[in-house]
């Protein structure tokens, strides 16, 4: 008897530390997706810690118990966007190699348009804000490393020159892909130019030391995108 009420003890601590666990995550999602919210509305710089804890119905102290400072949550909010979307795991399960690689610069892009003036401000804000610079540099590292996974897996089926750094490559290829997206937050490529811009600059890095099925693969790609970027020139 005694050993069946301590097991439903334990079961009901369990349950309740689980419901607590859950509580928190929740209320860290809802803090991360409003502070990405504000950063699409004012700007990263205009945002003060009382800004944060007023629309985050929390108190100051809450957030800097659970994150620090303002640098801090953003950070969180910035990254979580970037690295905690489920459906990168579908990418990563269903594709590898070029596919993969070409796969994850779709769905960023896609997550630029899908939120134009919260990316359109973070691009502004890594431009001149020193205190974005770490976070900046984390995504950057986090994205080549992705790339540079899967550059090895082409190398391995003979579609990349077997001379070719995998490492030196995935960092020209995701600096290709930043400064697309820079030149786009300037305003001097609309959103549907972004896409086939992204494709271009990442392909042509690419294209340079793929062999065999990848090269024919990403210069279709490549022919794909050249008409839109064309038509930017001439308007």
């Amino acid at each position: 008897m005694l050993k069946k009420v301590e097991h439903v003890k334990n079961h009901l601590y369990t349950a309740s530390m689980d419901l607590v666990t859950e509580h928190k995550l929740a209320r860290r999602a809802a803090i991360l997706k409003t502070a990405r919210q504000m950063i699409a509305e004012k700007g990263y710089e205009a945002i003060t810690v009382r800004d944060l804890a007023a629309a985050c119905r929390v108190s100051v102290p809450t957030l800097y118990n659970q994150f620090g400072g303002k640098d801090q949550v953003l950070a969180a909010a910035i990254e979580d966007h970037f690295v905690g979307d489920p459906n990168q795991a579908q990418i990563q399960l269903n594709l590898d190699g070029l596919d993969r690689i070409n796969a994850i610069f779709d769905f960023i892009t896609a997550q630029f348009l899908e939120a134009p003036a919260f990316h359109r401000r973070l691009l502004e804000a890594f431009g001149s804000l020193e205190s974005t610079t770490r976070v900046q540099e984390r995504i950057t590292e986090s994205l080549a490393t992705e790339i540079a996974g899967e550059l090895a897996t082409m190398k391995m089926r003979d579609e990349l020159c077997s001379w070719a750094d995998v490492k030196l490559l995935a960092s020209q290829i995701t600096t290709a892909f930043t400064s697309s997206t820079i030149v786009w937050g300037s305003g001097a490529i609309d959103d549907d130019q972004l896409v086939s811009a992204v494709r271009y600059a990442t392909g042509l890095v690419l294209l340079g030391v793929a062999t065999n099925k990848a090269q024919a693969q990403l210069e279709q790609r490549l022919m794909e995108a050249q008409p839109r970027l064309q038509k930017s020139l001439n308007q």
